[in-house]
């Protein structure tokens, strides 16, 4: 495992130890309460994600490498103790997730789902390194070296799908709330488990970006425009 890679993993587990932790120090959690907490350990999960691909992008040059990395079918997750996951796949299916977050999910709901959490979080940074690592190679391809920050903000953007603005600061806790909600979702049975979605239109997002718009403000007065 490279150093890039190691922090990487680092990041995935301190994000979902702080969103367990955050429900267990409260009993219950809310929207609000989970994205006040994934924030901070978001960016920087999200940060190393575009470092690592700035020094070492992932062979996703072309569109279509691109559309494949991210169609391919992760392993659904196994959650631990069965009867937990029977209650937690029983209050899925009856209010369904996203309604779950919207209240307040209790803090079973979430631990038992951890597993699923971690992997879901895990198939998150691949999204991001795919993604980010596409970017770095467009920029490149285009005579632009691509500034770290800026490939963070548009990879960001891209995943959570937001407007694209590579000079604007986005916000991450969105991003961990759809990890969170995708992971509640993979106790269903027949679902995807946390597969991406919608890869193909992530794809031509990414490869629609104008890679003159990850040119970092130091590098515009040496010869480039935003």
């Amino acid at each position: 495992m490279t150093e890039n890679q190691g922090g990487i993993a680092a990041g995935v587990g301190d994000l979902v130890r702080t969103v367990v932790t955050s429900v267990g120090r409260a009993g219950t959690v809310s929207l609000a309460a989970l994205g006040d907490a994934a924030e901070r350990p978001g960016r920087v999960l999200a940060g190393r994600i575009a470092a690592a691909a700035v020094s070492r992008p992932r062979p996703v040059a072309d569109p279509h490498a691109l559309a494949a990395a991210l169609e391919e079918q992760p392993r659904s997750p196994l959650l631990g103790g069965a009867t937990g996951a029977a209650l937690a796949a029983k209050v899925a299916r009856r209010v369904g997730p996203l309604r779950v977050l919207a209240r307040r999910t209790p803090m079973w709901l979430v631990i038992t789902a951890a597993p699923a959490l971690h992997a879901s979080v895990a198939r998150g940074a691949e999204e991001l390194a795919l993604v980010a690592s596409h970017l770095v190679h467009r920029a490149r391809a285009a005579g632009v070296e691509p500034d770290p920050e800026r490939v963070r903000r548009a990879a960001v953007q891209l995943v959570s799908g937001t407007a694209l603005d590579p000079a604007a600061e986005p916000r991450h806790a969105p991003l961990v709330v759809a990890w969170l909600q995708r992971a509640l979702w993979a106790v269903l049975p027949f679902s995807a488990g946390v597969a991406t979605r919608n890869p193909g239109s992530l794809a031509r997002a990414t490869a629609a970006v104008d890679p003159s718009t990850l040119r970092g403000p130091a590098m515009l007065g040496a010869g480039g425009v935003a």
